[in-house]
């Protein structure tokens, strides 16, 4: 699988939170947490379009992909955005190299994080990777030094 290497200016991700690892166990909070995402209608409290991308960020590694995380899902938004509630959590993160994957099939996502974990190339940062999902496809962002 192919990637395209993208330096991004900072970045801003709002939402909700969850602390969590690569395990089975930790897919199925990841699952609860996507259903969470819906059912409390985060993108209309956020107040951004219908049809705007979903950001799924991860962050705060606590070593590798091996380890526990910090999941954020929600929105990219301007820097100087509020929250709009106090239940959403808002994430600053800043300028940086990313290698980028794009897929078609939004629903294929974990397929590209199992192909980005076998790969060896990678100087990974484990900074802050995240993806913008699509209706029409996803991005991943894969943070590298």
């Amino acid at each position: 699988m192919d990637y395209e290497l993208i330096d991004l200016d900072p970045i801003t991700i709002a939402g909700i939170t969850l602390r969590t690892d690569n395990s089975e166990t930790g897919f199925a909070k990841i699952q609860q947490h996507w259903g969470t995402f819906f059912q409390q209608g985060v993108h209309q409290q956020l107040g951004v379009e219908p049809g705007t991308e979903i950001c799924e960020a991860y962050f705060d590694y606590e070593s590798d992909a091996n380890g526990a995380y910090t999941l954020l899902l929600g929105a990219r938004l301007s820097p100087s955005t509020p929250p709009m509630t106090d239940a959403l959590t808002v994430r600053h993160f800043g300028a940086g190299r990313y290698a980028k994957f794009h897929i078609d099939d939004p629903n294929a996502i974990r397929h590209v994080w199992q192909h980005i974990w076998s790969r060896t190339d990678l100087d990974r940062r484990y900074a802050c990777d995240f993806e913008l999902i699509g209706a029409q496809g996803a991005d991943v962002y894969v943070s590298l030094k």
